[in-house]
């Protein structure tokens, strides 16, 4: 018998076994829910049809949040992606799942079931953590509003396994009605859960509300608590600066922004650098020291020549000092970057710096 004719599919399968774990690494799993039958057969919605709208809502939340998070992936036990395909293909499914659950490689995973309880449909999850920790979501709706349900589960779900994601969602629709009285609750809730890696970035967050309400020392007490937590938050400190600097406080502004300069390192945001030396540049031009501030300008368009708010601040100061051309210039650089501001919910830069009338009048 030929050895080495055994030993290839052999090592090839661990090669893609491999894979496969490590593609789901930062996944949750939606393994199974049970459905009443009479539910299937009236409206022709499955386990696994229901399974993947929920999935897709979750993630629908996350794309909307725009937050410092990346797209989270949001499995299903057979989604035919590539743990399930290679799982098949090599026959090590029971193992992957193991593997996934053993090692930590999916930090959350839901199971649970639909109920029918006085014509209101009821949706039970049970949420596991990689380290065991349980939770339990219940939510209702009416027995024939579906998508409602889904909805509903889709955000506790989110609130449990990212509590700053729900939170950046949550701002931006409150940001439309500037009523941030749920963003507010879902930073405290998600406070009070004790996910202590998420709490710098729900005080960062509670700040720029804080800022959107024209609560500038309200802001800044919220960014020096995240600060505190951990001291080259980057964000935070920009954040700071920037409620400093619309106070004409410049000189403290840029020893904050110095701090984003110094605590920033490789695998942070660009854009969060780059907002340090635009912001100050702004705060040297403000002191009238337009040359420094153009040089300021210069750094941020070399950290991130796609961070549009430099052009926009660098065209601004070239006015006033009467280069007009040059700043004509810098205004097109802007609108062809980013015809449209931003919404940030980590930084206090496009959009979320500049207050609306209803909030500035207060």
């Amino acid at each position: 018998m030929n050895l080495r004719l055994m030993v290839v599919p052999l090592l090839t399968g661990l090669a893609a076994f491999g894979l496969a774990v490590l593609h789901n690494i930062s996944g949750v799993n939606i393994e199974s829910l049970n459905i009443p039958a009479a539910m299937v057969g009236k409206t022709g919605f499955t386990a696994d049809i229901v399974i993947k709208r929920l999935a897709d809502r979750m993630h629908a939340i996350e794309v909307q949040a725009q937050s410092r998070a990346g797209a989270r992936d949001v499995m299903v036990q057979d989604d035919g992606g590539p743990a399930a395909v290679l799982g098949e293909y090599f026959q090590l499914t029971p193992m992957l799942r193991v593997v996934q659950t053993s090692f930590g490689l999916i930090p959350y995973t839901f199971s649970g079931e639909i109920v029918i309880r006085d014509k209101k449909m009821v949706m039970i999850l049970r949420g596991t953590e990689s380290s065991g920790a349980s939770s339990l979501i219940q939510v209702d709706a009416a027995e024939d509003d579906l998508p409602s349900l889904l909805d509903k589960a889709a955000y506790e779900a989110v609130r449990l396994v990212d509590p700053p994601l729900l939170a950046a969602y949550q701002f931006k629709k409150d940001y439309l009605t500037r009523d941030f009285t749920r963003t507010e609750d879902v930073i405290r809730r998600g406070l009070a859960m004790g996910k202590a890696d998420t709490h710098k970035w729900l005080y960062n967050l509670w700040g720029i509300v804080h800022y959107q309400q024209a609560d500038r020392e309200g802001a800044i007490a919220k960014f020096r608590k995240a600060l505190e937590l951990d001291p080259t938050f980057t964000s935070a400190s920009l954040n700071w600066g920037v409620a400093l600097a619309r106070d004409g406080r410049h000189q403290e502004a840029i020893a904050r922004f110095t701090d984003v300069v110094n605590n920033w390192r490789r695998g942070d945001s660009p854009d969060t650098l780059a907002a340090a030396f635009t912001e100050w540049g702004f705060s040297l031009a403000l002191m009238g020291q337009t040359e420094a501030a153009v040089a300021k300008f210069r750094q941020a368009a070399k950290t991130d020549p796609t961070f549009s708010d430099v052009y926009t601040a660098w065209a601004e100061v070239l006015s006033a000092a009467g280069r007009g051309d040059e700043a004509q210039l810098m205004t097109a650089r802007a609108l062809q970057l980013s015809p449209d501001e931003a919404l940030y919910t980590d930084n206090l830069v496009g959009r979320t710096q500049s207050l609306p009338a209803v909030a500035a009048d207060h």
